[in-house]
């Protein structure tokens, strides 16, 4: 029960808040649909062989896998197999044969010195037998000389065991090893089961070794000299290669790495907004890869939803801006629904329009992003046309692409465009603000061409297509603007000119019927025009107002004053209400008038609101001196209908219209009295309350008051009385 209570004492929003909310809200969805479009792959799996039927873009970063990727595989493969060096294997039987030579020499050299009653030339014939070192004669001789051969043999194995244990090389196979490149082989000992890496650079080479030969028993401890000659002798005569290239376990292993390289796959990166697939373009198995992997990245990571999320939030904010700037700066605009479709509707088209374009493949200066600024600035002021400039640039830049260059450029050719109608007169001239919108783009991508270091024929290009963007720009604002005026109810600067033509259809009718009040017209027109001009209203608006305020004279026009004669009044024959009830029908007659001429709603809201409502005093008085009963007299019968002024506009012209007809009654009209019966209905209309639903301010007001002073000063202005027959033409 409680909570009914809660929601009974709920209210339901006013229908004209909900209407702006719907407004604002269906336009920020339509906008971020108007935006993803062509990024969303809509409808099933496109089929492989069919044709795309328009261009779809990336709406989100994604990867997907287009197959094996064979260039990075074979690469691959490739440095595996570069990794695995030559392998060399230690020869044993080369160190054996050669210890088995130097053991059989010193064997036999052991046994001829044991040897008695043996002749030095027997020994040295023995030790010849056995040389397969192919030592020189004077190195036997020296070894049968020798007191300690027996501690020689020992060294020399050694460290020659040492040497093979390395590996020794051939010099032909080192010179092969670096003219193929190679920095390293791997040296495998089987005997010892161990293998290493060696630089190709510090292999030894049997001829390494035995130059510095000697130098290997240099630390020995014999003494003998010519001993550690031959000593030096037999290890350089035993030296010999004894690595060797193993090709089959080389290419075994070369086979076992390359086989553990894995498949790997062509991975390729879409970034947002990149083009998916064209339209007219058939799809492929690398296109249906494509979809199913932006399918697998928007479900799997969300990141569809959390980018139309961020872009709603962009949107939502582009539209905000304006909506706030209206309502508090653009009131008149704020309350009239019918003025923010308008608006919305405008920048709705032309994102769509940019949209199409961005889809076939169309550069961004085909989109003309100027027409709606400029159209806001003719249609409802230039103040709002700014903020919807900038706004508008902005997402024109998001819709075509995120190019924020050329969102700089829609906005410096807006904001041109707007400047370039602020105060135009004929729609003519609509054709040369569009040529000002073009000289303005091309000049702004001009300067970003040379900023951005573009060749100069792609510069010139792009100047001259946003120069066309410029013409185009003004025909279709010339084309387009009497059909927003026709179907928004909204008068322009120009078409106020248009009907302050008095050979429009009313105006001639009231010039032939009714001249007395067309000239009254006229110099309501010039009061209210100075005096909206005074204070920042639309002068222009309240001057053409003032000529159709009262054409619903027409129809009885000899009732009216400025139509009598000096000498006659049609009311002196009727009743005090007959009279107030004519009097008060021309404001009925004259928006019958308009409504079948398709006058303007701005216009006739002067028709509607110029008396407001306002009591016909002089005939309400007669019909005070008439009446017997005052209690049978209703005021609300002399009273105009109203409704009262809401504008400033009409506002100034209700007071100028009392104001001139007030003047007319002066028989001494001198400054100082037009000034005190101006302030004096002024005064009278702002206690009467005519005033209350207006924008004027006392300073207003009082600058008001002091623009009628200064007209009408200048329309009652003293003439000099010249002497008979001295009078100037045209005093």
């Amino acid at each position: 029960m409680q909570y009914m209570n809660i929601f009974k004492r709920l209210k339901p929003m006013p229908r004209d808040i909900t209407m702006k909310w719907f407004i604002a809200i269906a336009t920020c969805i339509a906008l971020v649909s108007v935006i993803y479009i062509g990024k969303i792959p809509y409808g099933g799996q496109p089929q492989v062989g069919k044709v795309a039927d328009r261009n779809i873009y990336a709406p989100l970063d994604f990867s997907f896998n287009a197959g094996e990727d064979t260039e990075k595989t074979e690469g691959l493969k490739k440095d595996a197999a570069l990794s695995v060096k030559d392998i060399y294997d230690i020869d044993p039987i080369i160190y054996e044969n050669s210890a088995q030579n130097i053991k059989t020499i010193f064997g036999a050299l052991k046994e001829v010195k044991t040897t008695e009653n043996l002749g030095f030339e027997h020994r040295l014939a023995r030790l010849k037998s056995v040389n397969k070192l192919n030592l020189p004669d004077n190195d036997l001789k020296a070894l049968l000389a020798s007191s300690e051969p027996e501690k020689a043999e020992p060294m020399i194995l050694g460290q020659l065991e040492a040497v093979f244990s390395q590996g020794v090389i051939s010099s032909d196979e080192k010179e092969i090893l670096e003219k193929q490149g190679k920095t390293a082989i791997k040296i495998r000992n089987q005997a010892a089961k161990t293998e290493y890496d060696a630089d190709v650079r510090n292999l030894k080479t049997p001829a390494d070794i035995q130059n510095p030969a000697q130098s290997l028993f240099a630390d020995s401890p014999i003494t003998d000299s010519k001993l550690k000659a031959v000593m030096k002798d037999i290890a350089s005569a035993a030296v010999s290669a004894n690595l060797r290239s193993n090709v089959v376990e080389t290419s075994g292993r070369r086979e076992k790495a390359i086989s553990s390289v894995p498949t790997q796959e062509k991975l390729i990166d879409v970034v947002q907004g990149e083009l998916i697939i064209n339209r007219g373009e058939r799809v492929t198995p690398f296109h249906v890869a494509k979809f199913e992997a932006l399918r697998a990245a928007s479900v799997s990571e969300q990141k569809f939803a959390l980018s139309i999320l961020g872009i709603f939030f962009i949107v939502a904010l582009l539209v905000i801006i304006p909506a706030l700037y209206i309502k508090y700066y653009e009131p008149a605009i704020y309350s009239n629904n019918r003025r923010l479709l308008l608006v919305a509707l405008m920048i709705v088209v032309i994102a769509a329009i940019g949209k199409a374009i961005s889809l076939s493949s169309g550069p961004a200066y085909f989109v003309p992003v100027a027409i709606v600024p400029i159209l806001i600035g003719l249609l409802l002021g230039v103040r709002p046309a700014m903020i919807i400039a900038v706004v508008l640039s902005v997402l024109a830049g998001l819709v075509v692409g995120e190019r924020f260059d050329s969102t700089l450029i829609f906005i410096a050719g807006s904001v041109i465009g707007i400047y370039s109608v602020r105060t135009i007169r004929k729609r003519s001239e609509l054709f040369k603000a569009g040529m000002v919108v073009g000289v303005s783009n091309a000049v702004c991508v001009i300067g970003l061409g040379i900023l951005n270091n573009l060749e100069s024929n792609v510069i010139l290009k792009d100047a001259t297509m946003f120069l066309m963007n410029g013409l185009a720009v003004g025909i279709i604002i010339l084309g387009t603007l009497h059909i927003f005026e026709s179907l928004f109810k909204i008068t322009t600067n120009i078409s106020l000119l248009e009907l302050a033509d008095p050979n429009n259809p009313l105006l001639k009718e009231l010039i032939l019927k009714a001249p007395g009040t067309y000239h009254h017209s006229l110099i309501v027109g010039n009061l209210a025009e100075a005096a909206c001009d005074a204070i920042g209203a639309n002068g222009l608006l309240a001057r053409v107002g003032s000529y159709y305020h009262d054409i619903g004279k027409v129809e009885k026009s000899e009732y009216f004053a400025e139509n009598q004669p000096i000498s006659e009044s049609q009311h002196d024959k009727l009743a005090p209400t007959m009279s107030s009830l004519i009097i008060i029908n021309h404001v009925k007659d004259g928006l019958e008038k308009a409504k079948r001429a398709g006058l303007n709603s701005s216009l006739m809201d002067f028709i509607e609101q110029h008396h407001g409502t306002g009591l016909i005093y002089y005939f309400y008085q007669r019909a005070l001196e008439s009446v017997e009963d005052l209690n049978k007299l209703e005021e609300e019968g002399f009273r105009y209908p109203g409704p009262r002024p809401q504008t400033k506009e009409t506002a100034i012209v209700h007071l100028a219209d009392s104001v001139e007809a007030a003047s007319r009654t002066l028989l001494n009209p001198t400054p100082a009295n037009l000034e005190e019966l101006v302030r004096r209905i002024i005064n009278n209309k702002f206690i009467d309350g005519q005033l209350d639903e207006c924008d004027l301010t006392l300073k207003d007001l009082n600058m008001i008051a002091a623009t009628f002073t200064k007209v009408l000063t200048g329309v009652y202005h003293t003439r000099v009385q010249y002497p008979d027959g001295k009078e100037k033409n045209g005093a």
